[in-house]
């Protein structure tokens, strides 16, 4: 298990999973395809093109991949069903020839080996997607695509050669290994700090390892060699921990960070008490205590201060600029005063001259610069604009102009008039205000130089690998916060591209109230998070171990807890109560809470089972909090379930965590409300919220009785997603409830994920019978927010709404046109589409519908085997 510690306080891990057999979390699998090997990949498919024009197919294959990538996807014909289980039976056991690799004639598993475990399962899907196209172009959307044909080039070489431990002279890998990283890398060698830590005996000899550097070191193609390395040598599945979305997307839990701390440490926790085999690998940044966290994981420790490119690190204090220098007494020394012509309107506009500073670097070098909030970020880079000369224009007019029609076309029309100001120029923002669609924009223009600046929150450093030639700190805060060590070092260490810049420099702006603060600023540990917010994580834990079986008695509850960070971290953590005390306090919780109950058995030792509730509770992943409260909604549900409405269901799923995130426009809370039909307002004021109550807020009048906040403001959320799915313009809707598009997207992204939650606890309690269909088509709708029919091509990678709404106007209306279109034709008749967006549409459309065909022939499969256990004479 790999672990990448992205903070100072936080912890990610990465790890080499333990054998088949050993399930620690009982029916939930959950796989990450992680890819970062987008930079040379335009270059690699130039060169298959290349090899495929001039050389022999066999010369093609042995120069890039041993042909399992250069073969075409082609469809075959469904094989035809034995007449009866009998029959499959002595299909099963007969042996039989393989086909040729040139047959291609079928895509069924295999029949010799009917039952085949999730990791085969998982590898053979693997190299069949790597097979179906030729070409993969260089978008976020194909990343999975892209782990495709690393994985395919390792299962090759694994099946090719003999299985030893060592199986090559890369770090005990194939040579194919250090190739593909070269083609995908471009990297020739690995730095000397990588080629010490893969020789490391605690890596070799598979014991637990934490290794830390500076951010930038390279420390995650180390954990890429050492998956494959484990994929291929020991034959064991790897399963890699990052603690962002942001990072999943990219490619990063961490151990300090709240809630995704306490995620991580009982992750962990489980997997240290049960798996003694099982490999754990931590990767940091930078830690202050890292020797709990060795004791914790039982790790061994390497760190060094490498950094591919060097930082120089600068503060302004007001027209002055001194390099960080630890050397000297104050920790600083002078360096030059900022020589820039500020005209008087520029002085009140600009008094941090952030203007003189960016435009040393802008338009040919890039910039970034972190702001405190969102809105400084969106006013920084419009005033940047209004001052800057009009040569920035002409720097890459028309892919500018190109990127201003894929904002305009993932907004359906709508495109924000910051940006539309902005980007001519250059320049753009980026925080959570943004929707996905374009945050990737941004990041993919900038990366390719299409923007040369960005105003951004502290959120882009810990999230997304955008490095630049200078980091700009607007200020020491986060928010009111005042920056934190390890925060800061996170932002400036996006300064300096390696392979680009012999430097990079980054400059915070300082006031002289704040230089004192700065140098006496501690660096953080990391710390258990069980305890956070009243000790919610530990109570997961306990129910989470009982309802895994992992622990059934108060006794071994009690030694699991001794293995987890906050036993090691017990005084620190809670010098009040012991640990022991914490978790009987937490037992007796759950048993108040009907999660769990107590019996004994015939020695009259305690036993813990948990309750019906209790286990939809963790098979959910339902918070704690609000499980005895959604147990009761859903109840008064049943009740009178409004069924000619989305809008009731929808209410059950808005997640309860997003009700205290935004300020209710009550005026827009009146209007929609009296927009609903008569059924809806009934359904509203048998949730507990009449339309009185609603209309005396709106009009500033007192309410007497009182009213659950939480109810209001949830129905008011749930008010939004109903909109979405009834005309699913996320523009409009933001607009008329007055939200960002970023929260709106963010609020039917959690809704959709607290649907399925919802869904898995109905599953588990039978009187909930009712909900379980019409959930499970209410979580699609929330998945995709668009009209039905599209949600077929939306479900192909690459496909966003606006370029679904384009094919099914064409005629390409269901997976089956796509898979079988010609890119060609596609060009030709989807407006700004090209012809390797075409392929890629095209590749995706065949993969999934052979993914789907194998899922079919699978259930027709288990549908003719015999069963074991068939009585007979």
């Amino acid at each position: 298990m790999y672990i990448d510690f992205k903070h100072a306080n936080g912890v990610s891990f990465l790890m080499q999973c333990c054998s088949d057999n050993e399930d620690l979390f009982e029916g939930y699998d959950s796989i990450v395809g992680d890819s970062s090997f987008l930079a040379k990949l335009e270059d690699v498919e130039l060169q298959m093109r290349q090899c495929h024009d001039q050389q022999t197919p066999n010369a093609c294959e042995d120069d890039l991949s041993d042909s399992i990538l250069a073969e075409d996807f082609r469809d075959s014909p469904p094989r035809a069903l034995p007449s009866s289980p009998l029959e499959f039976q002595k299909a099963v056991t007969t042996p039989h020839k393989s086909p040729s690799r040139s047959a291609h004639n079928t895509s069924t598993p295999d029949l010799m080996n009917p039952r085949r475990s999730m990791k085969d399962h998982l590898k053979k899907v693997l190299i069949d997607n790597a097979a179906t196209s030729s070409t993969v172009s260089k978008t976020v959307q194909q990343k999975e695509a892209v782990m495709t044909e690393e994985i395919s080039f390792a299962m090759q070489a694994m099946e090719s050669i003999s299985a030893e431990q060592d199986l090559g002279p890369f770090f005990g890998l194939p040579s194919k290994v250090k190739d593909l990283i070269l083609i995908l890398k471009g990297i020739q060698d690995l730095y000397e700090w990588q080629k010490t830590c893969l020789s490391l005996d605690s890596v070799q000899q598979r014991r637990n390892l934490i290794y830390s550097l500076p951010t930038s070191g390279g420390k995650t193609l180390v954990a890429e060699i050492l998956i494959f390395k484990e994929l291929l040598c020991s034959k064991k599945d790897a399963l890699l921990i990052l603690p962002y979305i942001s990072l999943v997307q990219e490619k990063l839990h961490m151990l300090g960070d709240g809630s995704r701390g306490a995620i991580l440490e009982m992750t962990l926790s489980k997997i240290l008490y049960m798996s003694k085999s099982t490999q754990i690998i931590g990767m940091s940044a930078t830690l202050g205590n890292v020797g709990d966290l060795q004791t914790f994981m039982k790790a061994e420790n390497y760190t060094n201060d490498f950094r591919p490119v060097e930082l120089k690190e600068y503060v302004k204090i007001k027209d002055s600029i001194y390099e960080v220098d630890p050397r000297e007494e104050t920790c600083f020394s002078f360096s030059r005063l900022l020589d820039f012509k500020y005209s008087s309107g520029m002085q009140k506009m600009d008094p941090d001259r952030i203007i003189a500073l960016a435009t040393e670097v802008i338009p040919h070098q890039s910039c970034l610069i972190f702001c405190a909030t969102k809105k400084n970020c969106e006013n920084l880079a419009g005033m940047i604009c209004k001052y800057l000369n009009k040569e920035f224009l002409k720097h890459k007019e028309a892919e500018k102009a190109t990127l201003l029609g894929e904002l305009k076309n993932s907004g359906n029309g709508s495109l924000c008039p910051v940006l539309q100001k902005t980007v001519p120029f250059g320049l753009a923002y980026h925080h959570s205000g943004l929707t996905s669609d374009e945050r990737k924009l941004v990041e993919e223009a900038y990366s390719s130089g299409v923007l040369c600046l960005l105003t951004c929150t502290s959120t882009l450093a810990a999230g997304i690998n955008l490095p630049a030639r200078r980091v700009i700190l607007r200020s020491p805060y986060v928010a009111a916060e005042f920056l934190k060590r390890s925060q800061y070092k996170q932002m400036v260490g996006r300064a300096g591209r390696a392979g680009i810049d012999a430097m990079g420099e980054s400059i915070l702006i300082l006031q002289d109230k704040d230089i004192n603060m700065l140098l006496s600023a501690p660096m953080e540990k990391c710390y258990s998070n069980l305890l956070h917010d009243g000790g919610r994580g530990l109570l997961s834990l306990v129910l989470s171990l009982i309802g895994l079986k992992i622990t059934t008695t108060v006794e071994q509850v009690r030694d699991f807890m001794k293995g987890t960070l906050l036993s090691v971290q017990e005084a620190q953590v809670s010098p009040e109560k012991s640990l022991w005390d914490l978790t009987v306090e937490s037992i007796e919780t759950l048993k108040q809470k009907s999660l769990i109950e107590v019996s004994a058995d015939v020695n009259s030792q305690t036993i813990l089972q948990i309750t019906r509730l209790g286990r939809a509770t963790f098979k959910g992943s339902v918070d704690l909090s609000c499980c005895d409260l959604l147990y009761r909604d859903l109840s008064k549900g049943l009740e009178g379930l409004l069924l000619n409405s989305f809008l009731h269901l929808v209410y059950l799923v808005t997640p309860y965590d997003m009700v205290h995130q935004y300020k209710t426009d009550w005026m827009i809370y009146f209007r929609q409300f009296t927009n609903l039909s008569a059924a809806e307002q009934k359904m509203a004021t048998a949730v507990g919220v009449p339309e009185s109550f609603v209309a005396r807020m709106a009009a500033g009048q007192s309410v007497r009785k009182s009213v659950d906040i939480v109810v209001v403001n949830r129905l008011y959320l749930a008010l939004v997603l109903y909109s979405l799915l009834k005309e699913t313009n996320l523009w409009n809707v933001s607009d008329r409830f007055q939200l960002t598009r970023g929260f709106v997207q963010t609020l039917l992204s959690s809704a959709s994920a607290f649907g399925s939650a919802v869904l898995h606890f109905t599953e588990e309690l039978e009187e909930f019978w009712a909900y379980k269909a019409l959930l499970s088509e209410l979580t699609r709708r929330l998945t995709y927010c668009v009209q039905a029919e599209l949600i077929p091509l939306m479900e192909v990678a690459g496909v966003m709404e606006h370029r679904a709404k384009q094919l099914y106007n064409a005629g390409y209306k269901t997976l089956a046109h796509l898979a079988n279109g010609d890119p060609q034709i596609l060009v030709q008749t989807i407006e700004n589409l090209f012809k390797r967006q075409a392929n890629q549409i095209i590749a995706s459309a065949k993969m999934l519908k052979k993914e789907k065909a194998e899922a079919l022939q699978e259930e027709v499969d288990d549908l003719f085997m015999l069963p074991s256990d068939l009585p007979s004479l």
